[in-house]
């Protein structure tokens, strides 16, 4: 690391700093304010039309709506705006408020740029509908949500909290780059006068301020004086003004004149930097003219003003944006003249009798068509109400129809008595002669007489475009053309034609044929999810009791809304495990594009991510089922544009969603379940099933498919239902509904008769997971066997499916062949458990663990990923079978090998939890000394280790290995201990114990040929472990000798693309940069770094160790640039993905490094200290890794001028790496270079002279003549000699030094042979290696 203040070609301006994203290029765009001291200018007017002149040259452009109390910008671009999308997109009073509540969060120290994800301007930017030339856009911002929560929003915004309590700078700062990069030009719309909210649009923002004023005393005086005020102030960048004069009126000649010259006087010095020549022609170009044509409505002089005339608007505007663009944009090129008189008849205002209203009537079901005619209609000019008639309260609601109404026909509507109550009440009041009525057919539906006599339009087989234009036709706009509006990012509505199949990514279950009623639920659901009674849409829970049927709401509504989303994923969400695994499932979509790993955690993090980011759809659906508490669910709820749905016992849901209550039937709705599927019942009967059952949705289902499939006389069915009351009024108590356990009494006592077996398998399956259970743990030989007592035919597995016929036909199991699962509602498992008796209910349990233990791999072990499919089957069955209190020595190591796999899986809090709930049942069961036990243990210590918890896992590992090495069943040498051994060398290296890690690790290769050999992957994985203890105790060539064989032999074994394989090549490489080899270190790692991301992805641990290993190496290789853009990269996933992680500390660290030779190293200063801090709290002062890092610490110190606190630092660290490390370890040679080069800039050089030579020496032992550190060593005696007047001596020194670095040039020039040359002091930075 060189001085970058003496380097001048490593020196960096602000504007090509580096940045997140790469922010700060030099040809990022320009941002526009357009501001005035009054209203009325004509400012909005003007920025509107330079926008479009702008974009029709093919530039990018944005335009934001600034002006908070009174935004009206978008209605000079109305015609071109879909007015829902505009209203559900939130706008600049959005960002703010979502970046205030985000500053309530708490936030890592170290986790600075997490405010850039609210300062993005593409997802809240409208495009609007017009083709412009070549890349030409205009995207447009609004000022926020116009509902009835803007105006609290406004009020209640305080610039001054905002920027001195909630960092306010950061975010506009943020702000500013995300529009510069993704916009040639930004034009802002400023609020008039003096406020907060002007300083930021015309100090944080521009590059350019447009100063508009009219020519009346208080609007120049206003407009000069704010001109003076931003021309004074210090600024990072010049902020070019440019006054324009509005609203000239060139009837009063002699008052323009006076006007004008006491205007030209008040602004004198602007514009800056032109000529009085320039000057004169500038003010006599610049002044927009008034045209009474544009005071009556906001229309764009781009179509009102016909091309070619020098006096229009349109020409005084493209003088403007001529000036704006020094000259990049002049002329506008204009539409051609049919478009733009067509384009101009859609501003013209029309009288109030054009617009007439439309009342939509429909049932519930046909929902997703009523948004969609809703979004024609408005976009055609109507005023649309919609009504519900199977949502309302009462019997037919009294609104009075519109001047139309329409009425939808399908298969749901006209079978609804609701509906056709309804209709013929709209019939009789739309008589009157100004109101017609429509009926319109969106599916196949019998025709009903009753709405009209007419033929109704039938959109059936049409098209959206031409479905759209038929309907408008229908209510009396015959010239009307469909445009399609363009797709937002926010979930809207769609044509729900096009919905035959589901989204592309889809793992919902089959739609519920019989779903009954629930029209009011869901249509509060539909609002709140759209926006529309919200100014947030949050998500949305689904709470109730169980059975209630909070899951067949959700499901219902993600089939009836489908057409709307582009993904739609069901999660089981009964543990945070079930949530992993399912998210983890989604990233492996192929359509996500995400490149993963076998790391669950890793996985379901790349999902979330992917959520919220849109990537590559906004438009999608979560749905959270069985969700036990928020708090547990919190990590889970991506954020972003889409929609979350959760189901939940749990009323509490308030802090993170809309609660939703769920109810039971309405008497009305439980009796039509039991007649649609009950043949023959009568509705009386129906009614009375519904009232002895409660309403409780399962229980009546369960009833309907008992009665469906057993042809049982309700009247008989109802007095099975009296005789179960008194039985099971105690059994239910707390635990379930009596509805439920009365209609399972019935059901069960029938189905035990008629298939003993089928009893059985339920009985089996009440005690696996309420999620859905693997078809292969039900089909298995296991299964057959146990159930063969019950049915002798069952011995073949194939009979097992008449029994789950069995189950699944009387509605106590649902079976899905798509996914090859089957499940059984948690009520009814509830129900099934209570009913059986102690004995047998551990018979039951044991026999679950004999299917579990079935279904583990037969080949290979934990470790191997291609056996941990199986192992996520058993997962979630272990807890509900209370495997935890079995005593069979299989089950534990099962329960055992969860854990590791769980651990393996990175998923690290689940790992533990388990490992703790068995040692809770295990403790008092098994000795100290039982192998199972101590084999539990290590595993835990394994879990520990990856918290970061090293002393925990240190005690807990030497106590686990002492047991094992006396113990007379395993010994010293059993790969139990082994495994032991080698993780408690892992454990000391982490503590920094390097010496002792070697020593253990060479005793545990030595002994591991007895079990393994010398080729078994454990083996292997020993030696793997020797090479970073060599590498780490300063041995760099025995680590490269041990690496290169394993390499060599997990290649003959594994093949090249391997994990473990990649784990080794990296280390090669990592052992390359020891030797100096940089070049060569760097070509392996990129390839290593770029088949790491191909095939684990790049989120999981050993990619990023593998990214920050290549920014070392690309920084020693004199590749700096890349590697800090590689180095922040990395960093930001470590904190997006690991914050805890051991390694994301030496990732900060190494961003602080590129800094540093970059030219900042106050800012590598600040970062390190930071760094430092973390690792020094915990784990202390003595750490190798605490010393190494303030040894970099005092190079910056140097660097900085504070050479006193540098000398006394890095004196300290080279004697406490000497008594760490040992006094040949090559970063103890290179502290003294160093603490020398501290020495030398405080002026004592004989001191330094000492420290160089005894350090040269040294360096010469261990890397040899030509190895980069001893030449720069060289270099640094060389420049203390100079100082000293040794000037020959010092020239022969640099020569050689020179001489010795020349290969590092051979591909490029290097700063490191320039440094040297130049006679500048070099010092070595340390980098933390992983352990």
């Amino acid at each position: 690391m060189t001085n970058p203040a003496n380097m001048t070609n490593a020196a960096t301006t602000p504007d090509a700093a580096i940045t997140p994203d790469g922010a700060g290029k030099p040809n990022g765009g320009t941002i526009v304010t357009f501001y005035s001291y009054k209203g009325g200018t004509g400012r909005t007017t003007a920025l509107a039309n330079v926008a479009w002149i702008m974009a029709a040259a093919g530039l990018k452009v944005l335009v934001i709506d600034w002006d908070l109390e009174s935004p009206g910008l978008h209605k000079f671009f109305h015609p071109f705006l879909d007015q829902n999308i505009l209203t559900s997109t939130p706008g600049v009073i959005d960002m703010l408020d979502e970046y205030s509540w985000a500053t309530t969060n708490k936030h890592a120290d170290d986790e600075r740029d997490w405010h850039r994800d609210y300062a993005k301007v593409l997802r809240h930017a409208v495009t609007l509908e017009w083709e412009f030339p070549g890349e030409g856009t205009l995207d447009f911002i609004s000022a926020g949500r116009q509902n009835r929560n803007y105006s609290s929003l406004t009020r209640a915004l305080d610039f001054d909290h905002f920027y001195g309590r909630l960092g306010g700078g950061q975010f506009f700062d943020a702000l500013r780059e995300d529009m510069r990069r993704h916009y040639d030009y930004v034009l802002i719309d400023s609020r008039t006068g003096y406020s907060d909210i002007a300083d930021i649009c015309t100090l944080h923002f521009p590059d350019v301020l447009v100063d508009c004023f009219t020519l009346s005393y208080q609007s120049i005086d206003g407009a000069a004086d704010i001109a003076h005020n931003i021309d004074k102030r210090d600024h990072v960048r010049p902020i070019r003004i440019l006054p324009v004069p509005m609203r000239i009126d060139f009837g009063e000649n002699a008052k323009v004149e006076a006007g004008r010259a006491y205007a030209r006087a008040r602004f004198d010095r602007f514009p800056r930097g032109m000529t009085r020549q320039e000057a004169n022609g500038y003010w006599l170009s610049i002044e927009i003219p008034y045209r009474p044509y544009y005071a009556f409505e906001e229309t764009l002089a781009t179509f009102g003003d016909a091309p070619g005339s020098p006096n229009s608007m349109l020409a005084a505007f493209e003088r403007l944006t001529k000036v704006i663009t020094e000259g990049r944009v002049g002329e506008y090129r204009p539409a051609e003249e049919e478009l733009r008189l067509a384009t101009l008849d859609r501003f013209t205002r029309r009288g109030p009798t054009e617009v007439s209203g439309v009342l939509i009537s429909y049932v519930s079901a046909d929902r997703p068509w009523v948004d969609w005619m809703a979004l024609v209609l408005g976009r055609a000019g109507f005023r649309v109400d919609t009504r519900s008639v199977d949502a309302a309260t009462g019997d037919v609601p009294g609104d009075e129809p519109g001047e139309h109404t329409i009425v939808l026909l399908s298969p749901d509507s006209v079978s609804s008595p609701n509906a056709l109550r309804a209709w013929e009440s709209l019939v009789s009041r739309t008589a009157a002669p100004q109101r017609r009525l429509t009926a319109v057919r969106v599916q196949d539906a019998a025709l009903r007489t009753v709405v009209t006599d007419q033929l109704p339009l039938d959109l059936t087989g049409l098209g959206e475009r031409d479905g759209a234009e038929a309907l408008v036709r229908a209510l009396g706009r015959p010239g009307y053309t469909f445009d399609h509006p363009a797709e937002h990012s926010r979930v809207g509505p769609r044509f729900p034609g096009s919905a035959r199949t589901a989204p592309e990514i889809w793992n919902a279950d089959r739609r519920n044929a019989v779903f009954t009623g629930r029209g009011r639920l869901l249509e509060v659901l539909r609002d709140q999810l759209l926006g529309t009674t919200q100014r947030v849409v949050m998500p949305q829970a689904l709470h109730g009791l169980g059975g209630v049927g909070k899951t067949q709401v959700a499901l219902e509504y993600a089939h009836r809304f489908k057409a709307d989303y582009d993904l739609v994923w069901w999660i089981s969400a009964q543990s945070a495990d079930s949530i992993r695994v399912a998210l983890a499932n989604l990233a492996e979509q192929p359509q996500l594009r995400l490149r993963v790993g076998e790391n669950i955690a890793d996985a379901a993090g790349a999902a979330l991510e992917a959520l919220r980011r849109g990537e590559p759809t906004s438009r999608w659906l979560l749905i959270f089922d069985n969700a036990e508490n928020p708090e547990e669910l919190k990590p889970y709820l991506p954020g972003g544009d889409g929609h979350v749905l959760i189901t939940s016992r749990d009323p509490a849901w308030t802090e993170l969603a809309n609660p939703v209550a769920v109810d039971v039937f309405t008497e009305e709705e439980a009796a039509e379940h039991l007649v649609r599927r009950v043949q023959d019942i009568s509705e009386e009967s129906a009614r009375k099933i519904g009232t002895a059952l409660g309403y409780l949705p399962l229980a009546i289902e369960q009833a309907a498919a008992w009665l469906a499939s057993t042809f049982m006389p309700a009247s008989e069915y109802l007095e099975a239902l009296e005789n179960e009351t008194a039985s099971t009024l105690e059994r239910s108590a707390e635990s379930f509904p009596q509805s439920v356990a009365m209609t399972w009494s019935v059901t069960f006592r029938q189905l035990r008769e008629a298939s003993p077996a089928a009893a059985r398998l339920l009985e089996l399956l009440a005690f696996f997971s309420s999620e859905p259970i693997s078809l292969d743990l039900v089909y298995s030989d296991v299964t057959a066997g146990i159930l063969a007592a019950y049915d002798e035919t069952v011995r073949d597995t194939l009979v097992i499916g008449k029994h789950v016929r069995e189950i699944s036909r009387f509605a106590l199991a649902k079976v899905d062949q798509g996914n090859k699962s089957i499940r059984v509602h948690p009520l009814v498992q509830a129900v099934i458990r209570h009913g059986l008796d102690p004995d047998l209910t551990d018979t039951t349990c044991h026999d679950v663990h004999k299917i579990l233990l079935g279904a583990r791999p037969s080949h290979g072990d934990t470790d191997d990923p291609g056996n941990w499919p199986n192992l996520e089957e058993i997962l979630p069955h272990v807890k509900p079978s209370r495997a935890a209190s079995c005593d069979d020595e299989d089950v534990r190591q099962m329960l055992t090998d969860l854990v590791r796999y769980q651990w393996k899986r990175g998923v690290f809090d689940s790992a533990m939890a388990a490992g703790q709930e068995l040692v809770a049942e295990w403790s008092g069961k098994l000795g100290e000394d039982h192998w199972q036990w101590l084999f539990l243990r290590s595993q835990i210590a394994n879990v520990l280790r990856s918290q970061g918890n090293f002393q925990e896992a240190y005690d807990l590992d030497q106590d686990v290995l002492d047991r094992q090495r006396n113990s007379p069943t395993l010994g010293p040498t059993h790969p139990h201990t082994l495994i032991t051994a080698g993780n408690l060398a892992a454990d000391m290296r982490a503590m920094g114990d390097y010496r002792g890690a070697l020593a253990l690790d060479l005793q545990t290769y030595e002994q591991a040929g007895t079990p393994w050999g010398d080729d078994h992957p454990r083996t292997l994985m020993i030696a793997h472990n020797l090479a970073i203890d060599y590498r780490l105790t300063g041995d760099w060539e025995s680590a490269y000798r041990y690496d290169t064989e394993t390499l060599r032999m997990r290649r003959a074994q594994l093949g090249d693309d391997h994990p473990y394989t990649l784990f080794s090549e990296a280390n090669v490489a990592r052992d390359l940069r020891e030797a100096g080899r940089y070049d060569e270190s760097v070509v392996q790692l990129r390839d290593v770094y770029r088949r790491y991301v191909d095939v684990l992805g790049d989120q999981i641990l050993d990619t990023l160790r593998t990214g920050k290993s290549l920014a070392v190496s690309l920084r020693r290789a004199g590749l700096r640039e890349e590697a800090l853009a590689l180095a922040e990269d990395t960093y930001a996933r470590y904190q997006r993905h690991f914050p805890e992680s051991p390694d994301t500390l030496p990732a900060d660290l190494e961003v602080a490094a590129c800094m540093g030779e970059l030219g900042d190293v106050v800012g590598a200063r600040d970062r390190t200290r930071a760094v430092l801090a973390r690792h020094r709290a915990q784990m202390g002062d003595e750490h190798p890794y605490t010393v190494m890092i303030e040894n970099n610490l005092g190079c910056y110190l140097r660097y900085t001028g504070d050479l006193d606190t540098a000398v006394a630092l890095t004196a300290k660290t080279s004697s406490l790496l000497v008594r760490l490390l040992g006094p040949g370890h090559p970063l103890v040679l290179l502290a003294a270079v160093n603490h020398a080069n501290c020495l030398g800039g405080a002026g004592r050089l004989e001191d330094a002279e000492a420290r160089e030579r005894d350090a040269l020496a040294g360096l010469v032992r261990v890397y040899g003549e030509e190895h980069p550190d001893t030449c720069f060593g060289r270099g640094n005696l060389s420049v203390t000699l100079e100082a000293m007047g040794r000037v020959s001596e010092s020239r022969e020194l640099r020569e050689r030094a020179v001489a010795g670095l020349l290969r590092l040039g051979e591909q490029r020039p290097h700063p490191l042979i320039a440094a040297v040359r130049d006679g500048l002091r070099v010092d070595r930075d340390f980098e933390l290696h992983p352990v």
